[in-house]
């Protein structure tokens, strides 16, 4: 293939496409963007990437020979083998070699090598010969010999058939030397019963069906948990994703495994590049200590084991140039011999440019670079030509593609190679205020015209009709005269400041200093505009606030009398002050009107180039193998995924139903509407799988399927009728391809008798005038689908509607609800004012229609018009023209009459007189009606050559089909979609990650991506899907002209395709990540199986809700305690270097020893929180059926506690269920998970659930599809549209929970909803009591003039309806647009609020305020719509007996719910969720842009000295975006990371996060601390801020507002670093807190010692002097949380024997209980050694 062909074709193709849709009409402009797009500016050189060549090793028949491996590995392992071909000894790289080897020491070791270098052989082929050893030696047991980690299931499946390959092909069935199985929580209980009565020797799995195994009592786990005793080999797959929380608690759970099964377990890791920075030895060294982490035993540099390349060229050194040149002037030869060809000095210059670099004495992959750069160098040294260096180079690395070594070895070529095309949407056009030629002109988006900040840029969008420029912009000022303008995106119609008079309004500007517009002329507008009631007509008064505006713009967007004339157009574009053409109100939105530079969007430019790729694959790529012409699409959102199918789909077949049309009259010469269908169903020859929905049907089922289709078919061509229905696809009339005529036209017209009764201007009219002004008003009546067509019969529709469902498959059939299009019919006269007097089905021909402004010019009528022309060409006169028109029309039988509503006379076209003919698209068509013609050379070209394939048989269209492979698609579907890709039976794949991560597709050789990858190394596993087999390849990556992160890589695609890989971060000293492994090891010995739901733990018919009594006799006894002990001690072992008192201040000895005696009763404590919130709920549901029942109440009384018991008995429901299912809250695994009693493993939080009915037409089946819960409140608002499976799907309503049916009113309660009451300054909320504090509870602020919301409702599941299939008029996902609030609250517990604040003081001075609330309720609240009509009004309406979404006032215009409910109720949508939070209170207020700043850098900060992830941690403004007081912080993880917790307990943290922020943000200090003065940045690369500091993927939102040199942010991170902290608790200042413990102190020594923490920096007690009446004692101090401890300080009387025998034996009874019990003697000099001793309690000293 030639794959330079390959790109300058799809180059080609979006070139025309891009270039097709915006003409401007002015000539600066136009000689501008020619000169960028003839520069190639959008679509940049590709970089070329060789790929390397492998030192080969032994053949696996050599290793046998050697007796490295067993003699039947020979037999398995090789090439080729099929069911018939016993293959080929397979032989390895020297990579693959080194691992076997390294494996058959015994030793754990790590191979990181790129893509398709055969990682997973190295080992497999090592475990298989183990078991074959293991065999052969006797050991015939059925056991499980290694298990195979993969982080994503689709790995797994993958992997599983390679290995049917390799084991099972050559073997009877239960003959296999080696058996494997899956185990993924995918299978069925036939399948899990089967592998634990025969375990097989490999199991695939993933690390959470490993925790699983190892904690849960199910015997299909404990039987697969015994047969693994003694497993030799864990191997990770993929180990650069063990990153952040999750890779630590895989860590934690290797070493778990380790303890439990075998101490010896050889652990193997594979992975693409895990780090890219430092020297060869360095890496190998970052990577050794990632893997030894993970491993739980040390992985030595040397067990690093990396991809070695090698020179395929012949030389020591490189190329003389006078070789070099000769070689360039002598032809590059079709075929060569691979052994002269090596020697080639070409070959030798290319391997050492573009292939391959010395680094450290080794040969490692060369940078990718453009092919022109290297021809450039080319040409420096041998002074030849540069485009001759180019094309050259381009002809040897094709010739070497071709020629290999060995003629069967596909891999065997002298260079394979990847092309990385970047191809950018050309955005918009940016100019200044000036006149033409004057002004400046830029595509990059500035603020400002380079060296001059008084010249403003303005984006311009150009008129699709006309290419008269427009700029979208906000004007503020007076109403009606405006004074500044400032810039604004085409689609952005929302600004806070926009409400009043002096507000900002969205509007345009048209530059017009040769007065172009009059607006005093009442002819330039649109005729709705004109009220004709009046004696002298006028614009109607509702439009008057719509009227251009004449202004004077000077180019800094002010109003200036000497500036250039304009006009202002308030609101949205209706019509074009240049050449008058009008949109109606059912075109809502600006971009359908005008275009800017890129009129297509993201999903019409992946079509085409989409399209343009499998052309060539199909039709230009001859030697290609069948099964690599496919395409693989990635892109980073699952229902993009979905939309680009369906955008894809769809656009395949308007190509080839307007591509069959034009086809069919190109055939038969013309068509009419009796064979219409029948021909365009013979020219697309569609096969029995394409259309009908039985395929193996014949006879008269299969007559009717055929029938149904031209029926369908017929319908769609009429409707493709219709004017400009598609923005970005002109149809074939408007390219002027087709032309449509009338039958008996041209006699009616020459009839005279038909005339005579017409006005003068018509009846002497000769006939070729009357045919054109008839042929006008025909061509207007057939666009509006004035036709009487049994295609537009409502009642054959219906017919065809039902034979379509019963035959008819997609995307042929019809929707299930689709709304078809019925004949309209065309009626004289204005249309009504009122809505209500309004036909839907009318079109209305005025007097100031633009049809009546085309024929009141005399020109129109010919050169002998003037002695005809009536004195006054006035209304009447035009009704009479035209009813003579229909008059005649009717007559000649063009025409028919019908009677409309109203008593109105109507008139529709005959549509046996319509003949569809080839029209000619070089002819000027003069408007008429509503025409819109289009040169759009692109679309033209396409459908001629659609047109000429399907007359020549060529079926390529037809075979094109695209899927989505989600996470979101069933997983059998996905299975299926994978295999039919392999195969490309399916050609086209939309995929989200899904398909990232090692899944191993052969022969593909184009992969497309639809963003920009989060990161480089996203793009390297998704590029490296294509070329695995050698062949060349072409990655292409479309960036979005505005998303700031693709363009970041497109400015620069090396820093994506070579870029920094960060190496994966894991932290094991967080003692909530080892305490949560603690318990799940304790749980696991204690062998007791927890039922499915909590409630099931509990005695519920005791008011204390305590545990079962069977689970105390079984879990709180010794036994379990003394087999975790051991076990744990095991794993601590394997922490020793990360448990070190630098890195894990809260370890010492016996700290397992304590939390395995107080795991018991964590365990309990843990469902404190279930308890709490089933007491409140039945508290509450108690205490409203007392008011219920109470005769005294009143009717209102009762209502409002039917509303609190319908809140509870609904929260009460949850807590009491029953399934055992994970997709729960209060599944038991799940639940002590979240409370971080478990390991969470990084799962994301439980989700908000959409249910996805199955289609009618037995496509798809019902579903839910899942989003986190903040994300999924926006996702799946009210009438937001979900795409999945080539569907639209509306969110419809609520899924409301079951009400009580013995409420008073259970049929039309209204819904139960919650009061919150907002602080003005942090955004706290207030509900229940709270709500009557006059102060926040959080920060002290007065409360007034808050928000209150007083009906919030929590979501937890919607219902969806399907809308409509996707078409390609989507560009974007329709997003709703909805007003997000985030509030939290913190715990209460016995009515003190579970919050610690710490103060950070510099000189006396406080930086800022820091609270952290464990197990806070975080609320995300759905608002409204941004554009709702009053920002004041709050909310949606719902029917609160059904739950569905009703019409709604307050919804924006584009809003077409027609939904009205009967018992409407207003209400806040809401979900909630606890998390550990901080906020952090700056100490004084600072500006907007140094909040973003700070917010990003406090965050980096964290990630960074903590070891997360971004994803793991969550950074929002309080109260809002826009109004930055304050930043939360929380973890987004099930279980959290423990992150924020350990900030809160360590005062020093956060200064070391400070310091970290600073770090990352490119700073270091130039002395021994962190002063503002004395900052050094290190990266003068770095402007604003970079994706190496503070940019993300995740924030592209406010990369303009990040600054990373924001002095107020850096001198405030530098104080922080010398902050001394004073930290309070249970909502208490530090000081308060003191005071307290102080006054309850019963003693002196206890003073003394409470002093001595204070002094000393150590944590606070929570309390003192408080009693526990079960143990009969009264601690002087306590401290709770995860390390509970009981303070006893003893006095003189301890002493005495009997004393100390008294308190002995209380120690023994408390620790038992789970407490640890800590005694101070009276001696302080013995105080420091106690305090070390319990780190995990006093925390770690920070004062001298």
């Amino acid at each position: 293939m030639d794959v330079f062909q390959f790109r300058e074709r799809l180059i080609g193709d979006y070139e025309s496409f891009t270039r097709s849709f915006t003409k401007p009409q002015a000539d600066d402009i136009k000689s501008y963007l020619k000169g960028r797009y003839d520069a190639g500016v959008f679509w940049p050189a590709p970089l070329v990437q060789l790929n390397p060549s492998f030192v080969s090793g032994g053949s696996v028949e050599e290793l046998v020979e050697e007796h490295l491996l067993q003699r039947e590995c020979a037999r398995i392992f090789r090439a080729g083998k099929t069911t018939s071909e016993f293959g080929v000894t397979l032989r390895l790289h020297k990579h693959q070699e080194e691992a076997i080897r390294a494996a058959q020491r015994n030793e754990s070791y790590v191979l990181t090598t790129g893509t398709g270098s055969g990682k997973s052989l190295s080992y497999f082929i090592p475990i298989v010969d183990h078991v074959l050893r293991e065999r052969a030696a006797g050991d015939k047991q059925p056991r499980v010999r290694a298990i195979v980690i993969y982080p994503m299931n689709a790995l797994a499946n993958s992997q599983r058939e390679e290995l049917t390959r390799f084991l099972q092909l050559g073997y009877p069935a239960g003959a296999e030397p080696v058996t494997f199985a899956r185990y993924t929580g995918q299978e069925k209980s036939e399948e899990r019963d089967r592998i634990a009565k025969n375990p097989p020797d490999i199991i695939l799995t993933n690390f959470m069906m490993l925790e699983l195994m190892m904690t849960r009592q199910d015997e299909v786990d404990k039987a697969i948990v015994r047969a693994a005793h003694g497993l030799k080999f864990l191997v990770l797959d993929e180990l650069h994703t063990y990153r952040g929380r999750q890779g630590a608690d895989v860590a934690l759970l290797v070493r778990r495994v380790r303890a439990a099964l075998n101490p010896d377990l050889q652990c193997v890791g594979t992975s693409a590049t895990m780090a890219t920075e430092g020297t060869p030895e360095e890496r190998n060294s970052v990577v050794a200590g990632v893997a030894s982490k993970l491993f739980g035993t040390t992985v030595p540099t040397a067990n690093v084991i990396t991809e070695t390349l090698q020179r395929v060229t012949h030389g020591d050194q490189a190329p003389d140039d006078q070789m070099l040149k000769a070689a360039l002037n002598a032809d590059i030869p079709a075929e060569a011999n691979f052994e002269d060809l090596r020697a080639s000095p070409l070959a030798v210059w290319v391997e050492l440019n573009l292939g391959l670099r010395q680094e450290a004495g080794k040969w490692v992959r060369a940078k990718p670079r453009t092919l022109r750069d290297a021809a450039a160098d080319l040409a420096e040294v041998t002074w030849v030509d540069r485009s001759l260096c180019l094309t050259k180079l381009e002809q040897f690395l094709l010739l070497a593609y071709r020629t290999k070594r060995e003629p069967h070895d596909e891999r065997s070529r002298l260079f394979a190679f990847r092309l990385h095309q970047f191809i950018s949407g050309a955005g918009d056009l940016f100019a200044t205020l000036e006149p033409e030629s004057n002004r400046y002109l830029d595509v990059k988006g500035q603020q400002f015209q380079p060296g001059h900040t008084d010249k403003r840029l303005f984006n311009a969008a150009f008129c699709r009709e006309c290419g008269q420029e427009y700029f979208p912009v906000w004007a503020s000022g007076p109403k009606g005269s405006p004074d500044t303008f400032e810039s604004r995106e085409l689609g952005d119609r929302n600004r806070e400041d926009q409400e009043g008079d002096d507000g900002a309004k969205f509007g345009l500007l048209m530059p017009d200093p040769k007065g172009k517009f009059d607006n005093t002329d009442l002819e330039r507008y649109p005729e709705e505009w004109i009220d004709f009631t009046r004696a002298n007509p006028g614009l109607k008064s509702n439009y008057k606030k719509n009227c251009p505006i004449p202004v004077s713009v000077n180019p800094s967007g002010g109003v200036a009398s000497d500036g250039m004339r304009a006009w202002f157009i308030p609101g949205s574009f209706r019509f074009c002050l240049c050449c008058g053409i009008s949109h109606d109100a059912t075109m809502r939105s600006d971009i359908s009107k005008l275009a800017s530079l890129s009129s297509e969007g993201r999903s019409s430019a992946t079509t085409v180039l989409t399209l343009g790729a499998m052309r060539y694959l199909l039709e230009d790529a001859a030697e290609l193998r069948p099964e690599a012409k496919k395409l693989l699409g990635f892109t980073d959102n699952r229902q993009d995924a979905s939309l680009q199918a369906g955008h894809f789909n769809d656009f395949i077949q308007i190509l080839l139903l307007r591509g069959a049309l034009l086809a069919g009259v190109e055939k038969k010469g013309q068509i009419t509407d009796e064979i219409i269908a029948q021909s365009v169903y013979e020219v697309l020859a569609l096969a029995k799988p394409e259309f009908m929905a039985n395929p193996e049907a014949r006879f008269l089922a299969e007559d009717q399927a055929r029938k149904a289709l031209r029926d369908v078919l017929g319908y769609r061509l009429y409707f493709d009728l219709r004017r400009g229905w598609r923005v970005t696809n002109p149809n074939l009339e408007q390219l002027g391809l087709l032309k449509i005529g009338y039958q008996s036209l041209a006699e009616v017209c020459a009839a005279q008798s038909l005339w005579d009764e017409a006005p003068p201007l018509l009846a002497q009219a000769p006939a070729e005038v009357r045919e054109q002004v008839t042929r006008h008003l025909l061509d207007l009546m057939r666009r509006e689908l004035c036709i009487k067509a049994r295609y537009l019969d409502s009642d054959q529709q219906e017919q065809v509607k039902q034979s379509s469902f019963s035959h008819l498959r997609e995307p042929w059939a019809l929707n299930d609800d689709e709304r078809q299009q019925v004949a309209h019919y065309l009626i004289l006269g204005s249309k009504p004012p009122q809505l209500n007097q309004q036909d839907d089905r009318a079109a209305y021909l005025s007097f100031r229609s633009r049809f009546s402004r085309e024929i009141r010019r005399q020109s129109f009528w010919g050169d002998t018009a003037a002695s005809r022309w009536p004195e006054k060409f006035n209304d009447t006169f035009f009704d009479d023209i035209v009813k003579a028109l229909l008059s005649a029309l009717t007559q000649g039988g063009l025409v028919q009459p019908l009677d409309a509503p109203a008593g109105k006379t109507a008139f529709q076209v005959t549509a046996a007189v319509l003949v569809w003919q080839l029209g000619n698209p070089d002819e000027q068509v003069q408007h008429a009606g509503n025409l819109r013609k289009s040169n759009n050379e692109f679309f033209r070209d396409l459908y001629l050559n659609v047109a000429t394939a399907l007359l020549q048989n060529n079926r390529l269209l037809q075979s094109l089909e695209a899927r989505e492979h989600t996470a979101q698609v069933d997983a059998a579907d996905r299975e299926d979609r994978e295999k039919r890709f392999r195969a490309a039976e399916l050609p086209i794949l939309f995929c989200s990650p899904t398909m990232e991560l090692g899944v191993d597709i052969a022969d593909l050789n184009t992969v497309y991506m639809r963003n920009a990858p989060p990161t480089p190394a996203n793009y390297a596993q998704r590029s490296g899907r294509a070329g695995r087999s050698g062949q060349p390849a072409l990655v292409f990556t479309y960036c979005a002209a505005k998303s700031p992160h693709d363009q970041y890589y497109f400015a620069d695609p090396v820093r994506m395709v070579a870029g920094s890989v960060t190496p994966p971060l894991l932290d094991l000293a967080n003692e909530d990540l080892v305490r949560s492994h603690l318990h799940s090891v304790w749980l696991g010995e204690t062998r007791q199986k927890l039922s499915g739901a909590v409630s099931e733990l509990l005695k519920m018919d005791d008011a204390s809700l305590p545990l079962r009594d069977d689970l105390v006799t079984t879990m709180d006894t010794a036994a379990p305690r003394e087999r975790a002990d051991k076990v744990f001690a095991a794993v601590l072992s394997m922490l020793s270097s990360e448990l070190t008192p630098e890195h894990a201040h809260w370890f010492a000895a016996g700290w397992a020893e304590r939390m395995i005696k107080q795991a018991f009763r964590q365990f309990d404590l843990s469902i404190d929180r279930w308890r709490t919130l089933y007491k409140a709920t039945t508290q509450q549901m108690e205490a409203a059926h007392a008011v219920r029942m109470n005769a005294a109440a009143t009717q209102q009384d009762r209502r409002e506690a039917d509303r609190r018991y319908y809140e509870a008995k609904t929260q009460q429901d949850l807590l009491l269920q029953t399934s055992a299912t994970t997709n729960s809250d209060f599944n038991t695994y799940r639940y002590l998970a979240s409370q971080g009693f478990l390991p969470g493993y990084n799962f994301p939080r439980l989700p908000l659930m959409a249910f996805m009915p199955a289609r009618k037409d037995r496509v798809g089946k019902d579903t839910f599809l899942t989003r986190p819960r903040f994300l999924g409140l926006a996702e799946f608002g009210p009438r937001s549209i979900i795409y999945h499976e080539g569907s639209q799907y509306r969110v419809r309503k609520v899924m409301l929970g079951v009400r009580d049916q013995a409420s008073s009113d259970a049929n039309s309660p209204q819904l139960p909803v919650r009061v919150a009451r907002m602080c003005p300054s942090c955004g706290y909320g207030h509900f229940g009591e709270q709500l009557q504090l006059e102060k926040c509870a959080a920060c002290g602020t007065i409360l007034e003039g808050g928000l209150t919301l007083p009906n919030l409702y929590r979501v937890e599941n919607v219902s969806t309806r399907r809308a409509t299939r996707i078409t390609s008029d989507e560009e974007e996902r329709v997003r709703q647009g909805y007003e997000m609030l985030t509030t939290l609250q913190y715990a209460e517990e016995n009515g003190v609020l579970q919050v610690i604040k710490t103060r950070f003081e510099l000189d006396g001075a406080t930086l800022t305020t820091v609270h952290y609330g464990p197990a806070t309720t975080v609320w995300r609240m759905n608002l409204g719509w941004k554009r709702r009509k009053e920002k004041s009004i709050y909310g949606f309406n719902i029917d609160a007996n059904t739950g569905i979404w009703s019409k709604d006032s307050q919804a924006p215009e584009d809003d077409d719910s027609a939904d009205t409910g009967q018992t409407v109720q207003r209400i806040v949508p809401f979900v909630e969720d606890r998390r550990n939070i901080l906020v952090f209170y700056p100490g004084e207020m600072l500006e907007d842009d140094a909040m973003v700043t700070l917010q990003y850098m406090f965050k980096r900060g964290i990630e960074a000295e903590f070891q997360l992830e971004e994803s793991e941690l969550a950074a929002e403004p309080l109260p809002r975006r826009d109004q930055r007081n304050a930043i939360l912080l929380y973890e987004s993880a099930e279980g959290g990371a423990g992150v924020l917790t350990r900030i809160a307990n360590d005062p020093a943290a956060l200064r070391r996060v400070a310091e970290r922020a600073l770090r990352v943000a490119h700073y270091q200090s130039k002395g021994s601390t962190w002063r503002v003065d004395e900052l050094e940045d290190i990266d003068a690369t770095c402007e604003a801020g970079c994706y190496r500091c503070l940019l993300s993927y995740g924030n592209q939102m406010d990369h303009k507002t990040i600054q990373r040199k924001n002095e107020t942010v850096l001198d405030l991170l530098c104080r922080l670093t010398r902050a001394e902290a004073k930290r309070g608790t249970a909502g208490r200042s530090a000081d308060e807190h003191y005071a307290e413990l102080e006054r309850l102190s019963g003693s002196s020594l206890e003073k003394a010692w409470l002093a001595s923490v204070r002094k000393s920096g150590y944590r606070l007690p929570d309390k003192a002097q408080f009693s526990m009446s079960e143990f009969k004692v009264r601690p002087d101090f306590g401290y709770g949380g995860d390390s509970p401890a009981l303070i006893f300080i003893d006095g003189q009387h301890h002493e005495t024997d009997h004393q100390m025998q008294i308190d002995a034996t209380k120690n023994q009874t408390l620790r038992d209980a789970g407490y640890e019990v800590i005694r101070f003697p009276k001696e302080q000099s013995t105080w420091p050694a106690i305090f070390t001793h319990y780190p995990d309690v006093f925390g770690k000293k920070s004062n001298a």
